[in-house]
């Protein structure tokens, strides 16, 4: 789906490919797939699914639909439907590596929230190695489109901030240093770089290269901006406050185009790229 919008540096023209999102329309939080403007839902009613992440043509996300977060594999329309973790610990924020063949996610089952990994499959479960002790809460894991380091929040440094690791563990790089915490990373599609949400003043998005540096401004927004995705020349992102309806819109890569995508009713969130 294209669609353009001029802006005073000159206009661009953002190719808004298939994602699958979070909504609260039926009650509880399901999943629902946006195609060039036709939504669908895509999770059986009353299954409370969240966290939706796509690569390889498969989706990882987080259903509570037994009364405890678990992490769920699916195809790209939500069918053959597999759980992946069987744990009385909390297991949420599910990423899938770019090869498939990875699944990254937060866990309580040591105490503190912490990155763990599993096969796609759900084997040789491990907890990752990031240079902090096990007490430290972390969230959020992001792959780089190369799949060889991961993104994540940890609040080892008191306010939350983000890090790359290597994707088989090792000391943690911190990338940002905001005073009141950076949250929620996501690489942009090229790898150079990490967008993060920051919360003061009204959510907004920050991005930082993926090897450290100067941070700038990506998108603010008067209702406040977050949850970012990205892949190829757009991202997507919600606008509205925390705990407030969100909407979804697409931002070009710059940062300086924008386009709304899902504006209902209803709270849509956490948009997903799918990725064949």
């Amino acid at each position: 789906m294209a669609l353009g919008c001029s802006d005073p540096a000159g206009p661009e023209t953002l190719d808004v490919p298939p994602f699958i999102f979070v909504s609260n329309e039926e009650g509880v939080p399901g999943l629902f797939g946006y195609d060039a403007g036709v939504i669908t839902r895509l999770s059986a009613p009353g299954s409370d699914d969240r966290d939706p992440h796509s690569a390889a043509g498969r989706i990882v996300f987080t259903s509570r639909r037994d009364g405890n977060a678990e992490i769920y594999v699916a195809d790209m329309a939500l069918g053959s439907q597999q759980r992946r973790t069987t744990s009385s610990a909390v297991d949420d924020a599910p990423a899938l590596s770019s090869a498939g063949t990875t699944i990254a996610f937060v866990s309580t089952r040591s105490g503190s929230p912490r990155i763990w990994l599993m096969d796609i499959d759900g084997g040789n479960l491990r907890a990752l190695e990031t240079g902090s002790a096990s007490l430290v809460p972390e969230g959020k894991p992001a792959w780089s489109p190369t799949g060889d380091r991961i993104a994540f929040s940890s609040t080892r440094t008191n306010a939350s901030q983000v890090f790359v690791v290597a994707a088989g563990g090792g000391p943690a790089v911190q990338l940002s240093r905001e005073a009141t915490g950076a949250f929620a990373p996501a690489w942009t599609a090229d790898g150079r770089g990490i967008l993060y949400v920051v919360l003061a003043g009204g959510p907004r998005l920050v991005r930082v290269p993926d090897s450290g540096g100067d941070a700038s401004s990506f998108a603010i927004d008067d209702a406040g901006v977050s949850e970012p995705s990205c892949r190829e020349s757009v991202c997507l992102a919600v606008t509205g406050a925390l705990g407030a309806a969100g909407d979804i819109i697409a931002i070009s890569a710059t940062g300086r185009t924008r386009v709304p995508l899902v504006a209902r009713e209803w709270d849509d969130r956490q948009p997903a790229i799918l990725v064949p």
